[in-house]
């Protein structure tokens, strides 16, 4: 049984999807192969994952056609065009997440996972992204301690005001020293996984809900601020398994 996960789903999505992947080998022996969104491929999220055969790069279900479900039928159309021609996978699967539960259990039971073992999601950088984020670090802050934040996500209504995470931070951490995404760094220019490991090694951290959301649950790492414009259902669905430090608004503090 070697299924091809059909996966068009934002890159914080595709944190959540990493427990099932996992999951799914330790239960059968085999990796599952998984195909995302073209636009993803410069990030590298699941280059490194241990539990993945191969990666495939798809169209955009959501923005790439007349409307979402076209783009979910063709898109999956796509993967089983490349599951028949490659002749390694037995079937293709493709999550579609409910909106009464959480997603990380969702994408277990449409893999076919029951009851997970493990449901915290995981992040793997490597050796490079480490290396790399310390180059960044000592151009950006030098040795003093610095917080992370990140303003704009791609999807204008789930953004942070400019200049909100810095004086956030600033007023309630004392921090004087920000490293925010693509301000501080161009973000095209590394990995998300080079990313992580800069938040990593932040003290502090102000973020809308957004990919580095979830990698901060992945790695542990206490969530300072995290702004959901989008209400207590959205992060119902795709918060943390795992209880960790977070401070969750649903309204933006005054400052």
């Amino acid at each position: 049984m070697k299924p091809l996960i059909c996966y068009p789903h934002g890159l914080g999505d595709c944190v959540l999807l990493t427990p099932a992947l996992r999951e799914f080998f330790f239960m059968t022996g085999n990796k599952c192969s998984v195909a995302t969104l073209e636009r993803f491929r410069s990030a590298k999220l699941f280059d490194n994952n241990p539990y993945i055969d191969e990666i495939f790069y798809t169209k955009d279900a959501w923005n790439d056609f007349e409307n979402e479900n076209i783009g979910f039928r063709s898109v999956y159309d796509t993967c089983i065009q490349i599951a028949q021609n490659s002749k390694n996978y037995t079937h293709v699967i493709l999550p579609r997440h409910k909106s009464h539960q959480l997603k990380i259990l969702s994408n277990f039971q449409d893999i076919g996972i029951i009851n997970p073992v493990n449901p915290t999601a995981e992040i793997y950088t490597e050796t490079y992204d480490v290396e790399m984020a310390s180059k960044v670090i000592s151009s950006c802050v030098g040795d003093n301690r610095f917080g992370f934040v990140q303003t704009t996500t791609g999807v204008p209504k789930k953004d942070l005001p400019e200049g909100y995470g810095r004086a956030w931070l600033k007023k309630n951490r004392g921090l004087e020293h920000v490293i925010e995404v693509g301000v501080d760094f161009d973000s095209f220019n590394f990995s998300i996984n080079t990313q992580f490991e800069i938040m990593r090694r932040a003290s502090a951290v102000c973020i809308p809900d957004s990919v580095f959301y979830h990698a901060c649950g992945a790695i542990h790492k206490p969530v300072d601020f995290v702004y959901f414009s989008r209400g207590q259902q959205i992060y119902n669905a795709v918060r943390p398994i795992q209880n960790e430090l977070q401070n969750i608004k649903f309204e933006l503090d005054k400052l």
